[in-house]
């Protein structure tokens, strides 16, 4: 089971790049992304389109799998170029690492740890 992941969240599409947006999605949710995954170098990813509403978060993929697969992910230069090509067509972009999974206790044990550093009583 997966224990870390790397959400990529994006904005509306910059103006004017609309379609290179939408063609980048179709590429990466059903190319991409798959390779990445028959190859063993990630568990699983999900993709998500959100509704229009009043912010501008336009969607989100999270990417999942165990330490060494998201940390050789970040630095591998086929991803760093993916994800340059996602900044071309889309306004605000944001990268963050995440726990999933079976890094949760690693997350709880984290707070657990800044809030005795903090002089909360332990529960």
């Amino acid at each position: 089971m997966s224990e870390a992941g790397i959400w990529v969240a994006w904005g509306i599409p910059a103006r004017g790049r609309e379609r290179q947006a939408l063609d980048l999605l179709r590429e990466t949710a059903s190319g991409y992304l798959d390779t990445l995954r028959d190859a063993g170098r990630i568990e699983r990813f999900d993709v998500a389109i959100l509704r229009p509403q009043s912010t501008e978060l336009g969607g989100f993929i999270l990417i999942q799998g165990s330490k060494d697969q998201v940390e050789a992910l970040r630095t591998d230069h086929g991803f760093e170029v993916w994800l340059t090509r996602v900044q071309l067509v889309a306004d605000r972009v944001g990268v963050v690492d995440a726990w999933v999974g079976n890094g949760l206790s690693e997350a709880i044990d984290l707070y657990e740890e800044a809030i005795a550093e903090m002089g909360a009583p332990p529960q």
